[in-house]
């Protein structure tokens, strides 16, 4: 019996290692809990390692509530748990539980750094291996690694792996929902996944959580419904309902070849919708065959649509843009109906665009438009320079020039480069940026002779595409026309590629430098922002300008939005 019992899962010492970013860890039996440190030496100066305070109230939340710890989720998991009555208390969360994913993770990789460089002509052979057990890896774990590989597929493969819905804990095909949470997969009877896979249990309630946020995420009032279809539950599984979107209702898209097709060409795809569909498999894919950065493309050619009123019109946003649109708001009375706030611009200059409404309504745009489909993109680097940049654009100024914003991760964006210019039209003229795209290489389209190439968009936006990887082959500081203000990645999954670790320590030692990243989905977007500190995992929130359709995800029914969440590291404020 002492022996059954030692094997026992420990649900709420596994709840508290993925609280502390250590997402492989699997305890069992009874666990001792202690917290080591550095304190003063009490001889010889210096610093000694001893055991620090730690009370049950410091643990409490993460090991009895939610890996999670940001208060409004442990306030909905204890709803949850304790019925319908809502709760409302103080959560408390120590300074150093919160910072616990960041310290282990660059822990993490000092050591990994350490051991690649003590057994160096090892390191081809045993790098496969030690990525599945780093315990600073959060793609290490049953949860995170499935849903890293999610996320591999959705920016590298060519086609669909599969339109199955797969087990959380064997990748098998399965379509049996966890009943507590609604969002985890697992085989039926007589395999035993849901008990193998025990560690879930650490996580279903925060995933019922995040599972009941799909109604908000999905809400986007001010469009006129054309949307809905690709909100519903077959889109959770499947690309089929957007590509019949694309090729039917649109007509931006041409079928895809069939599957008993034989040689011959790919349909040629010339618009800004080609690499909505198919991945992007390392620029070698079906959708990025015929993609070609250095063409050239007007918003009427690269949008494609039929109704030229859905487009908006290459120029520049003014003073009388912005009053027409709040005049329209009177006009439609809709202060009273939805809340919503003039349009107004802050103390650079710049309009504050909260929602896609503000947006719409800024350019003119009808609520039938299906452009933010596209525009999600650019949208979201304007709001994280007006959101978040604004003391790096203050600093900017003061230096009398650009603000420097280096975009990793790039890959899909290289088919629709001049819709980048919405960004500088965003912007008030006196506001200047060079934003540097930074591709690796192996992400390049393969039929381009990976030039390096620079363009003016607008008068006050420089775009560079420069190849390589940051922080590897390229030093950010050096490499780039100077060092950034801004690091930003869209739908970035800083778990998904081991190239992210440069960015992510770069940004750590350059508190100067502010980082915004969006993800597809809450939990692999909160487990990436605690990389960046307790402040980083409470900037963690709904992007207003998401993509306004459900992405699939095959391995688990979480909510999927591209460019859904949005968080950041070093984020910094103007003094009073």
């Amino acid at each position: 019996k002492a022996s059954e019992s030692s094997r026992l899962p420990n649900i709420r010492a596994t709840r508290l290692a993925m609280a502390c970013g250590c997402h492989s860890h699997r305890f069992v039996g009874d666990v001792w809990i202690g917290r080591l440190g550095y304190l003063p030496a009490q001889k010889g100066g210096g610093f000694a390692l001893a055991n620090l305070d730690l009370s049950l109230a410091d643990i409490e939340v993460a090991s009895q509530y939610s890996p999670d710890l940001r208060s409004h989720i442990v306030d909905e998991v204890m709803t949850m748990q304790q019925g319908d009555e809502k709760v409302k208390c103080d959560v408390y969360v120590p300074e150093w539980l919160g910072n616990a994913s960041q310290k282990n993770y660059h822990d993490g990789a000092s050591l990994a750094a350490l051991a690649v460089a003590m057994t160096r002509e090892d390191v081809c052979s045993e790098e496969d291996e030690s990525d599945e057990d780093d315990s600073s890896s959060s793609s290490s774990s049953t949860t995170s690694s499935a849903m890293s590989n999610q996320t591999n597929r959705m920016k590298s493969s060519s086609v669909p792996l599969t339109e199955t819905t797969l087990c959380l804990h064997c990748r098998g095909p399965a379509s049996r929902l966890c009943q507590g949470c609604g969002a985890a997969y697992f085989c039926d009877e007589p395999r035993k996944c849901k008990t193998n896979g025990w560690s879930h249990q650490s996580l279903c309630s925060t995933w019922k959580v995040y599972v009941e946020h799909r109604c908000h995420l999905s809400s986007f009032p001010y469009f006129s419904q054309w949307q809905l279809p690709l909100l519903q539950k077959d889109c959770f599984t499947s690309e089929a309902t957007y590509q019949s979107f694309l090729i039917d209702v649109l007509g931006v898209m041409e079928p895809p070849p069939s599957s008993s097709s034989t040689g011959g060409d790919t349909p040629t795809q010339r618009n800004w919708w080609a690499t909505e569909l198919y991945g992007w498999s390392g620029g070698g894919s079906l959708s990025s065959k015929d993609v070609n950065p250095f063409r050239r493309l007007s918003y009427l050619d690269g949008f494609a649509l039929k109704n030229t009123t859905w487009i908006p019109e290459e120029r520049h946003v003014t003073k009388y843009d912005i009053d027409r649109a709040n005049a329209k708001y009177r006009e439609d009375d809709v202060f009273s109906k939805n809340n919503v706030e003039f349009i107004q611009t802050d103390e650079r200059g710049l309009p504050i665009l909260t929602s896609w409404e503000h947006y719409y309504r800024l350019r003119s745009l009808p609520p039938s438009s299906p452009v933010g489909l596209l525009a999600t993109f650019p949208l979201t680097i304007y709001h994280a320079i007006q959101h978040y940049g604004t003391v790096p654009l203050v600093v900017a100024q003061m230096l009398e020039r650009p603000l420097r914003i280096h975009v990793v991760g790039i890959e899909k964006e290289l088919n629709f480069v001049d819709l980048f210019k919405e960004v500088g039209y965003l912007l008030p003229d006196n506001v200047a940026i060079d934003m540097i795209w930074i591709v690796r290489e192996d992400m390049f389209p393969e039929n381009e002779d990976g030039s390096n190439l620079s363009l003016q968009l607008t008068t006050n936006l420089r775009l560079s595409i420069i190849l390589g990887t940051y922080g590897d082959s390229l030093n950010p500081d050096f490499d780039m026309d100077g060092p950034p203000d801004m690091i930003i990645g869209m739908n970035a999954g800083l778990f998904a590629y081991e190239s992210w670790r440069h960015v992510i320590s770069y940004l750590h030692h350059h508190k100067n430098v502010v980082g915004v990243f969006t993800d597809y989905n809450e939990h692999s977007g909160i487990n990436c922002a605690s990389l960046g500190g307790w402040k980083s995992a409470n900037s963690f929130e709904m992007n207003p300008f998401r993509q306004m359709r459900a992405m699939p995800v095959y391995c688990m029914n979480l909510p999927q939005f591209s460019n859904g969440f949005v968080y950041v590291y070093n984020e910094q404020e103007l003094d009073e």
